[in-house]
């Protein structure tokens, strides 16, 4: 049950799971008391009509039938009594403190009482007060121990209402008639309470393990905060750094243009800032649909930035179809393609590229496509990490693909699909399943 939690609430855990279960037990008891005292006064009532319309009563009956006539007083009292220790067993199961515990404690104390004297009152039904119909509310009074808010607590407020069980039943019995007998059920009951309230008292002893694991899972996280940071600091420095310094070394000797300048500051401001830390997803909004997704996703937005930067770059195909991409998709999608455009710029020895964008049911595919020198994937160094880093694992993150077509002197073709919500005809979309992302980090990933 304590599988997991930290060790400081274990045994807040443990208290509040004995607690409930001993409440539940108790207000069952109460209940079977409540229907058992009903029923029996029900009986004893047509029991008295038929003794008083008796013509030829024996002394004996007269006699019985005056006990059975102060029965209902009796029956009455035992009912309220009944009812109000259930209505404070209800306000401690919902707030556990010291008073409304000796509460229960005194009201139990005298509803055992009157229901004991009741039911033993009832000539001839009863031979012994060990009879288990008897004990119910004794029952109910001993689960008084599972509402302590320790072991030491819970053991001895049951003590203590075992025993004051015990005394109001020897006096109903002496009061009857009825001879006292030691019933199993109650010393059964609380006996098998004081044996789990002490049972939780050496499990907590046994925390060494609890406080292991839950020191292990607290490492895991960690490693995978880390590892998330590690691939956000190096993506943040190849949509930054890299791409600011490849702008500089293309631009015109002179000074800048506005265009450049306000992508380095907008650049040095992102650096100096932490939102690039936080979860970029609650600060997208989603895409517009129609012909304006285009003009408004983030991968025009990073078409355009290359341009800036002296790239002539060609579009086609099914540009509205941008606006199917969730604001985390068209996010990372744009920043593959950013990284695509460049290496164009720095690789290719050409200054044009062609994007085309197709769609498909459950898909969205850009291909960024170069006629430049081309390169030998295989053979490129480790230093470099755009296509590996920069692209790829962005693209794989999402549940997508990345494919690379190029041989040298034959040009550059970079194939990246993203899943994306399935169009039904109602004009609902429903999303794709992207798979989760439980790989470990690969060496042979920061290359490129």
């Amino acid at each position: 049950m304590t599988l997991g939690l930290p060790d400081h609430l274990v045994t807040r855990a443990l208290s509040h799971a004995l607690a409930r279960a001993a409440h539940w037990f108790a207000l069952t008891c109460l209940a079977a008391s409540l229907t058992a005292i009903i029923l029996l006064s029900l009986s004893t009532t047509a029991a008295t009509t038929a003794t008083t319309a008796a013509t030829t009563a024996t002394t004996a009956a007269t006699t019985a039938a005056a006990t059975l006539a102060t029965t209902p007083t009796e029956t009455l009292a035992t009912i309220v009594a009944l009812l109000l220790m259930a209505a404070v067993l209800i306000a401690l199961s919902l707030r556990r403190t010291v008073a409304l515990t000796i509460a229960y404690l005194v009201t139990g104390t005298v509803a055992t009482y009157l229901y004991t004297i009741t039911v033993l009152g009832i000539p001839a039904l009863f031979p012994s007060s060990n009879v288990f119909l008897v004990t119910l509310p004794k029952l109910a009074l001993v689960m008084i121990g599972g509402a302590g808010v320790s072991a030491r607590a819970g053991v001895l407020w049951s003590t203590t209402a075992f025993v004051l069980a015990e005394a109001v039943t020897v006096y109903a019995a002496t009061q009857t008639e009825v001879p006292y007998g030691a019933d199993v059920f109650t010393i059964s009951t609380y006996l098998f309470l004081v044996s789990v309230l002490l049972l939780t008292v050496f499990v907590r002893r046994e925390w060494s393990v609890q406080i292991a694991l839950h020191r292990a899972m607290q490492t895991d996280q960690t490693r995978l905060l880390r590892h998330e940071l590690d691939l956000r600091t190096l993506a943040l420095g190849q949509d930054t750094t890299l791409q600011q310094l490849v702008a500089l070394a293309r631009a015109h000797p002179g000074p800048l243009s506005a265009n450049l300048a306000g992508s380095i500051s907008d650049t040095l401001q992102t650096l100096r800032g932490t939102d690039w830390l936080t979860d970029a997803d609650a600060l997208s909004v989603e895409p517009h649909g129609g012909t304006d997704a285009w003009l408004t996703s983030a991968v025009y937005a990073a078409i355009e930035r290359s341009r800036d930067r002296g790239l002539v770059v060609e579009v086609t195909g099914d540009r509205a179809a941008l606006g199917r991409l969730s604001p985390a998709s068209d996010r990372e999608l744009s920043l593959a393609v950013q990284q695509c455009l460049v290496n164009v710029i720095l690789h290719s020895g050409i200054v044009a590229a062609e994007v085309v964008i197709e769609s498909e049911p459950s898909s969205i595919s850009l291909m960024v496509m170069d006629a430049g020198r081309g390169f030998t994937e295989s053979e490129t160094g480790a230093d470099r990490l755009g296509l590996r880093q920069a692209v790829r694992r962005r693209i794989e993150r999402l549940g997508g693909s990345v494919s690379i077509l190029t041989r040298p002197g034959a040009g550059t073709s970079v194939m990246l699909s993203v899943p994306v919500a399935i169009e039904e005809p109602g004009g609902h979309a429903e999303p794709t399943k992207q798979p989760e992302q439980t790989e470990t980090p690969d060496p042979e990933r920061v290359a490129q």
